[in-house]
């Protein structure tokens, strides 16, 4: 059996109180986890600025070329 099937197992057992702090302690890492991946991009894409790689325009058709 895989570490998750043995996680989900686990969390099954618990009483509702426990599994809705787990729920409660899961949306907090996932929240966490996407603000790390939004400052990661962040990061990268000041890299790009100041390299010319990443190219801003007004202009629809260049953004719709662009893309």
């Amino acid at each position: 059996m895989s570490n998750f099937n043995q996680l989900v197992e686990s969390v099954k057992k618990l009483s509702i109180d426990e599994k809705e702090e787990l729920h409660i302690l899961l949306e907090k890492y996932l929240i966490e986890a996407r603000r790390d991946e939004i400052h990661t991009h962040f990061q990268e894409s000041k890299v790009e600025y100041k390299t010319t790689k990443a190219k801003f325009s007004s202009d629809i058709n260049k953004l719709r070329k662009s893309l």
